[in-house]
């Protein structure tokens, strides 16, 4: 019986040649209600901070038929250390108002979700283009750069 709040941001740099989206910078921000261990708890919030990551750029799993045809640790696409923005911050925060023990609560979470909406607005504030349907796979930003071409004439 906890809820989470955390919130995010991200600046990115895109390849209007290629699609391919690079994140520069990425914030993220949980509430942890009270940190009973501080580095643990920025490990929770910087680990949901590269999964929001996978969510927003990389992670899906493709079909043939019934069949999940990339669904082993080979080929399955998920954030790398090479996919770390250059500049990455984690924000804890301790609001004390967790039901856990000493007022914690759940850590990592809230550093999930905030992630990839942080990411398309920054696709859209670098190129103009809103794209809300995940992953942002560089095909996806091609064709939405595409339409606002084709819109634009």
């Amino acid at each position: 019986d906890f809820w989470e709040i955390g919130w995010g941001g991200a600046e990115v740099e895109v390849d209007e040649q290629t699609g391919q989206v690079r994140v520069l910078k990425l914030i993220v921000s949980s509430d942890f209600g009270r940190m009973i261990h501080e580095a643990a708890c920025r490990g929770q919030d910087e680990g949901g901070a590269m999964m929001g990551l996978g969510q927003a750029l990389f992670e899906t799993i493709h079909y043939d038929g019934d069949v999940p045809i990339n669904s082993t640790p080979l080929t399955y696409r998920v954030p790398l250390s090479t996919d770390l923005p250059d500049e990455f911050i984690s924000i804890s925060q301790e609001q004390g108002q967790g039901r856990g023990p000493f007022g914690s609560k759940g850590g990592g979470e809230g550093g999930i979700l905030p992630i990839a909406s942080a990411i398309a607005n920054a696709v859209h504030d670098a190129v103009g283009v809103r794209i809300t349907d995940l992953p942002m796979t560089p095909e996806k930003v091609l064709a939405a750069l595409d339409r606002q071409k084709s819109t634009k004439k």
